[in-house]
């Protein structure tokens, strides 16, 4: 791999000392968390150089992290809540709630600033789960098939500065489906897909990945061709070793692609009590996983990961971000000197 960075917190003299030292040095793990300090405030060219620095770091070959916000609260009360203040060094911020503030259209630029592309989804079992409590409290009259298209015109219509789409689709397996159940199921994927695919081949700017399970796919499975990534459904794994497992289940499917996969984490929950979210065992997931991605596979590619509820991580007694930042580092560790 090409010059691999990690980050951490310290202080601004350490950035201005990495910025002004010869380029051959660059690579060594600096200690900054800018933006709690404020953007603001860093200025000069030692800024600029830390900026060059990253964006060379986020072009390099490395494996690639997704981080799953939740920027559902509107008006944010703690800094947990800022898309400005995750981790310098996280690839692509993929977000929950799509339709953006305008405190969060500056904040993207601050993202863009370092590198950091910007994803919102397309969600199909939120958009029928959704759906299916309107229809119990009896509020929605129409056919699912309706609303589907509603929805998915709708948020794919969304003018905001993201730098590419994520359509999310678990779905059903079709082997246990009905030829009835199946028909329908893939009428509802002809009409997701088709409009991600009209999408994308008038957005050939942007990035498109696949969320969920491949091989549940049945029509226009071809579009994942078409997936920077294909991220995988592996948050409820109950150790590594299942991760694996589940990417050659995918691949059962055989329109899916093997060289692009991301695999799912969760963080821990903000509820204490909760000891089965973000853990394989009694280890953290993002941990053991990210461990996991630096041995060989066979018959698939192990491209990055994929942290959801990345946001819990930023309520940490020693380091905002601690565990997202250590799995990045285990992943792609500054070289000794």
């Amino acid at each position: 791999m090409k010059n691999p960075i990690t980050f951490h917190k310290a202080a601004w003299a350490a950035c201005a000392l990495l910025a002004l030292s010869a380029c051959s040095d660059w690579t060594e793990t600096e200690s900054i968390q800018l933006v709690e300090n404020g953007i603001e405030q860093q200025q000069g060219a030692a800024y600029a150089k830390y900026l060059e620095n990253l964006k060379n770091y986020k072009s390099s070959d490395h494996k690639l992290v997704f981080g799953w916000f939740d920027n559902s609260e509107k008006n944010p009360y703690t800094r947990g809540q800022h898309l400005a203040d995750v981790p310098d060094s996280l690839d692509i911020v993929v977000v929950s709630a799509p339709q953006l503030t305008d405190e969060e259209l500056s904040e993207v630029d601050q993202l863009h600033e370092k590198g950091t592309k910007v994803y919102f989804t397309i969600n199909f079992d939120q958009i029928k789960k959704t759906y299916e409590e309107r229809v119990k409290e009896g509020v929605e009259t129409a056919d699912f098939s309706t609303v589907l298209q509603s929805e998915v015109s709708a948020t794919i219509a969304l003018e905001q500065p993201f730098d590419g789409l994520v359509v999310a689709y678990r779905g059903s397996s079709p082997i246990y489906l009905s030829a009835a159940e199946k028909a329908e199921v893939e009428k509802h994927q002809q009409l997701l897909l088709s409009a991600v695919q009209q999408w994308h081949q008038a957005h050939t700017d942007k990035k498109l990945a696949f969320y969920g399970y491949p091989a549940h796919l049945t029509t226009l499975a071809s579009l994942l061709a078409s997936c920077e990534q294909i991220v995988l459904v592996t948050d409820n794994v109950g150790d590594k070793q299942q991760l694996g497992i589940e990417a050659k289940q995918a691949l059962f499917n055989s329109q899916v692609p093997a060289d692009r996969f991301i695999f799912t984490v969760s963080t821990v929950s903000l509820d204490t009590t909760d000891k089965n979210t973000g853990y394989m065992g009694t280890d953290r997931a993002t941990s053991e996983a990210a461990y996991w991605m630096t041995q060989p596979a066979q018959g698939f590619t192990k491209m990055g990961l994929s942290i959801l509820n990345i946001q819990n991580d930023y309520y940490n007694a020693t380091n905002t971000y601690h565990y997202v930042r250590e799995a990045i580092q285990i992943m792609n560790p500054a070289p000794a000197k």
